[in-house]
This record gives C-alpha cells, structure tokens and sequence, in this order.
C-alpha cells in the first residue's frame, strides 16, 4: 500500500485520484463566469516555506478518527536519522527556514533531541513539533527539548475535558497530560498551538473548548479540523463521522468566544469551505498557498498545495460560486463517505463574520497573541530598556515566531502601550520601555 501523508494533524493531506480531480477543476473553469468581488484578508497566512518530516507512523493513541492506517504502525517505518539529517540540510539549502517534525507521534523517537538539535545548528530558526502530548508531560524531557532548539509545539487537543479527549484517544490520562505538558511550556517559555480534530463526540463542545484553553489557559494559537474519512476513520464513521453542515452552527458559537473578547486571531480552518461556512472564508487554510513540502517516513516529497488540490472534488453547481476560481474545492474523502449536497453555490461574496463587530485591538481583550505575551517577557526580564536592548531580547523567546520581524514585535508593544501594560517614555535621545504588570487582566489557569 502506499501511504499517504495524514491530515488530522492539520499538517499535511492525503492524495486523491489526481487525473480525475484536475479533469473537474478545468471542467469547473471552463464554466466559470463571475470572478470573485472582493479578496479575502490573507494576513493570517503570509508565512515563509515550511519543511515537515514525517518521522515515523508509530503513535500510543488510538484515536478512532485518525486518518492514518493503524496497519502502518505495525512495520519499521522509522526514517533513519542520516535520512532525516540530510533531508532537513537539504531543505534550507533550498531555501526553507521553518522545520516541522511530525508522525505518527515524533517523541517516541530516541533521537528527536538530536534532531531538533541538528535542524537549528543548520540555521532553522523555527522548529516546530506535532504532538498528542503525552511524553511531554515529562518537565525533563520537555526540557530537553527546548535545550535542543525547541521553538514551538502544536498540540492535537480532542476534547474540551478529560472525558471526552481521553475517550478520543483512547489512552486515559492523556488530557491531564497535555495540561501537564502545556504548563512545562509556560515554565521554559515555548509558543504553544492547539488543533482539534472534529469528531462525533466533541463537536457540541467546541464553545466549552475554547472557553477552556482561550479563556481559562490563556493559549492563543488554535486551528479547527474537519476529518478526514481516510485510514482508521473509515472504520469508524458511525461512530464518529459528521457532516459539516451539523458542525457549521457549533463552529460559529465558538469564534463568538472570541469575538467576545475581541481576539484578533480567532482559529483557522482546515478541510471547510465557503459554501459550509460562509462569510469565515477569511480563516480558511487552503486558500492561499501553504508554502509546505512534506516528507514521508520512506523520503517521499510531496508539496502539500499539490497534494491538497489532488484531494479535493468540484460539482456543476461550484462553476456557479462566485468563488470558483479561488475556492479548491471539497474534500473527496467526506464526499466519499456522504454526498455533496452540502456544495451550494455563493452567488455573492458573503459579508465576513465580524463585520461591524470589530473593535480597537486593545480594547475589551484579557487574553495576549503570542508576540505580546513575548514583548512582556522581555520587559519582566529587564525593565526600562532601549528599543535596540528591547528587539534583541525579543529574540531569545521562541514563544511568538516572528520575533524577527521588528514591525510585529514593536506593534505589539503598542497595542500593550494603549492597554496601559506598557510605557514608551523618550529621554536623553531614545525610547526607553517599561512594564506595569498591575494593569494587565491575565485570564485564570488551572
């Protein structure tokens, strides 16, 4: 059999039938006759090249959504280190910057430490792991891998509690886990992200999942995934298949968490598309390029804007969508499983979700983005700083991923300067920085 890089992890998609798929989309074009009014706000998704590695297929969860073949997990499907070296030195000699090791589940591997080592010895300043969390409910091991390079970990989170995320993964404890481990983050001070797989048993909960880790935990970096009916999920869509249009209401009611508050970075959304979600087509990934090559375990390359497009399928109707020509289409795996009944042509471009909704970036907010929570970081290391002392510290955090980029750090200093957290006070020829943590709301943790 020949595997396919999973996408329940929100990192990667799995193939399709690619012939018939580009046979649709130029059928699809052909018939176009309206070109979309207005763009979508890409800035979400302005990102350098990303490099995945699939380092192996082995995972301790059980996740009877997983879009992975559980029979994968039987063979020796490790990539030997020297592979795993050579594949992520040649990547940035081609000119990518951010590198990503995922599975399966990248901490059962020995090596990943020398890995992740290794990836910012080459010049990655971005490393990023996918994981269930588990091994990293372990403060030394955790440790030991920020100590290696460490920058940022995505966390595969299926449940707004215990119950519901255990029984998802069948492994219990593995909810206490991941608070564990996201607690050992905050200590060593690592940008944290969050992706939940929908599934029958959470989906309800979506409003409860954010009020916990948005609210309560604070976390800020969060994509929504529509499953996909590939690998063990096809054994189990009774259980825990759903169609979009039951999970479209529930999506809703939990961006209202956060429009609430008035976060500025509400979730993206993966495996959605306009005609199931109008009007949040802003937060839909696959619109714009993903800028990602991902390798599998055996060192096959797949570039994952090829492999998502190969994926999808269109119906006579979408030649109607005035999104046609932007939109990829719809998932065939769900199509498989279901219909395509659910496909309904826009005939306008829908008004966005929080349109007349938006406020101030700083008003109303008691939750911080990851490049403000950096900027505090700094100042409660050394308060009273010059901007030139303020943007090098700035980039000994991996907390935000763009500490680089001086604009993002020095907006979010202001956007903390109207908040009243932070003071800009110019003296003796230059700005000096400072803090004043009694004005900041910190939402309650656990």
């Amino acid at each position: 059999m020949t595997k396919k890089p999973a996408c329940a992890t929100g990192e990667c998609a799995p193939q399709g039938d690619a012939k018939a798929r580009r046979a649709a989309a130029l059928a699809a074009e052909k018939a176009a006759k309206r070109k979309p009014e207005a763009h979508v706000d890409r800035d979400a998704f302005d990102e350098p090249k990303c490099f995945d590695i699939l380092l192996n297929y082995a995972c301790q969860a059980k996740c009877l959504f997983c879009s992975q073949d559980f029979e994968w997990r039987k063979e020796q499907n490790l990539m030997p280190f020297r592979l795993a070296a050579e594949t992520l030195y040649k990547a940035y000699q081609n000119g990518y910057r951010r590198m990503g090791f995922t599975g399966g589940e990248p901490t059962l591997r020995k090596d990943l430490p020398q890995l992740v080592a290794l990836a910012r010895k080459v010049g990655y300043g971005y490393v990023r792991i996918q994981t269930n969390g588990i091994r990293m409910a372990d403060f030394a091991y955790t440790k030991e891998l920020v100590d290696a390079g460490l920058t940022f970990v995505k966390f595969s989170i299926h449940g707004h509690d215990a119950a519901t995320h255990d029984r998802g993964t069948m492994i219990p404890g593995s909810f206490k886990a991941c608070l564990d481990a996201i607690e050992n983050l905050r200590r060593l001070k690592v940008g944290i992200g969050v992706n939940i797989v929908l599934n029958k048993d959470n989906y309800r909960h979506l409003e409860a999942f954010y009020e916990k880790f948005l609210l309560e935990l604070g976390l800020s970096n969060f994509v929504i995934i529509a499953p996909l009916y590939e690998g063990n999920m096809t054994l189990h869509v009774p259980e825990m298949g759903v169609r979009l249009r039951d999970v479209a209401p529930y999506v809703r009611k939990a961006f209202e968490v956060f429009t609430r508050i008035n976060f500025p970075k509400p979730p993206l959304l993966l495996h959605f598309t306009p005609c199931v979600l109008p009007g949040y087509e802003q937060q839909m990934l696959g619109w714009s390029a993903f800028n990602t090559m991902v390798v599998s375990p055996e060192g096959r390359h797949r570039d994952l804007d090829t492999t998502a497009m190969d994926h999808t399928v269109k119906t006579e109707a979408c030649a109607k969508c005035v999104y046609n020509e932007r939109c990829i289409g719809f998932d065939a795996s769900y199509a498989r499983t279901f219909d395509t009944s659910e496909i309904v042509p826009l005939l306008e471009v829908p008004k966005r979700y929080d349109a007349g909704a938006k406020r101030p970036a700083h008003e109303g907010r008691s939750v911080l983005t990851d490049n403000e929570t950096c900027v505090l970081e700094v100042l409660r290391e050394k308060d009273g700083i010059s901007t030139d002392d303020f943007l090098a510290r700035a980039e000994k955090f991996p907390i935000c991923k763009d500490c680089k980029d001086e604009n993002a750090v020095i907006h979010a200093a202001e956007t903390l300067i109207k908040m009243g957290v932070v003071s800009r006070e110019f003296k003796k020829g230059r700005y000096l920085w400072s803090l004043d943590e009694s004005k900041l709301k910190t939402p309650a943790r656990a």
